[in-house]
Formats: C-alpha cells, structure tokens, sequence
C-alpha cells in the first residue's frame, strides 16, 4: 500500500523542486550571464541533476530519512510515542476504551511503534488515513530532497564564475525550505497517528 501511495511523488513533487532549485541558481547569476541564457542552461542541468537527485533520495534507507525529518537518533517515528504521548492529547481518544485495546504492561517505544503499524495496515483502506498516509510521504521526501539540495549547494562554489554571495543565499533558502518542509512532515506523521489511534478505538 505504501508503495502504491508513493506513486507519482518524484514527478510530481520531487521534479519540480529540482527544476526550481536549477531556476533558482540561474536567475541568482551563478555563471554571470543573463536570465534567458542561465535558464536555458539550467534547464538540461534541472533534468540530469533532477534525475540525479531522485535516485539518491530513493537510496536512503528509512532510517536516515526519518533521521533527516524527525531529528531524532533513536526512536525516532512518532509511532513510537503512539500511546504514551500522542492519544493522551488527542481529545478524541477515549482513555479507557484505549486501554482495552493495549497490552497490561507497559511499552517501550519499539513496542508502541510496531502495534501502531499493525493498526495503520488494518486503517490504511480508509480513504482519510490513505489521504494522511500519503501527505506525509510526499512532505518526507520532499524534505530529505531539500536535505540533500543543501548538502550539494556547497559544490557550485567550484563553478569557475561563481558568486560566494549568492550561492550563500541559494543555500540559505534551500536549507529554511528544508526546515520547513521538515516540520511539515513530522506534523503530518503526527497528525496520521492519531488518526489511526482515533479511528481504531472509535471502531473497536
């Protein structure tokens, strides 16, 4: 189902965050020449690169992409605080119809982020949970592209005619979009599992 979810998102989404980046650079003067020639370069450079960057996004391992949005070295999903943080502030969550549905002990993390997944893959056919499922993917990788586009900004200093200036300032918008795009995902992965807490008890 993830897989299925994640259809479209590197042309939709990813691609075009490429190619704006690549317009970006040229309307920022890297190379000194005008606007209509920068563009026109940048843009075979927005496909290459574009294409680059999306394999690279897809190599990452989970981890390093939750890594990269949760900022979080361990237990890092919000799976992971499902029960013991999430439902206990999400006022449609009822606290003792939660508790039928928890083990008697006590949870660590990993626990509560595996029966989380177990309630997400028995909620993921509804279609306000897929919608959730979905954003967040799309806002995760998303900022793990942003991610690796600040990383490389860096390189352009190489370029014979650059401008340390605006590169600085190319890397600078680059690195606020990842942020923000970062706290969009993990709002988004918080706000998926509670509606799947909150849809699991409310149909128990």
């Amino acid at each position: 189902m993830a897989d299925l979810l994640k259809t479209g998102i590197n042309t939709k989404y990813l691609a075009p965050i490429v190619v704006a980046y690549a317009a970006a650079a040229g309307l920022l003067g890297i190379d000194r020449v005008t606007q209509a020639q920068t563009l026109l370069q940048h843009a075979g450079f927005a496909g290459v690169a574009g294409i680059v960057m999306i394999v690279l996004q897809e190599l990452f391992p989970r981890s390093v992409k939750e890594v990269l949005v949760f900022w979080r070295l361990r237990d890092r999903p919000p799976g992971c605080r499902a029960f013991t943080v999430i439902a206990p502030k999400d006022a449609r969550v009822d606290a003792t119809d939660l508790a039928v549905l928890l083990p008697s002990t006590p949870m660590n993390p990993t626990e509560q982020n595996a029966l989380w997944y177990k309630w997400l893959k028995a909620t993921e056919s509804d279609p306000a949970i897929a919608d959730n499922h979905r954003r967040f993917l799309i806002l995760r990788d998303s900022a793990v592209l942003l991610a690796l586009l600040t990383l490389v900004t860096p390189v352009l200093l190489l370029w014979p005619t650059s401008d340390p200036a605006r590169i600085l300032t190319l890397g600078g918008g680059v690195f606020l979009a990842y942020v923000v795009m970062a706290l969009s995902a993990r709002n988004a992965a918080v706000r998926l599992v509670g509606n799947v807490v909150a849809r699991k008890v409310g149909t128990a």
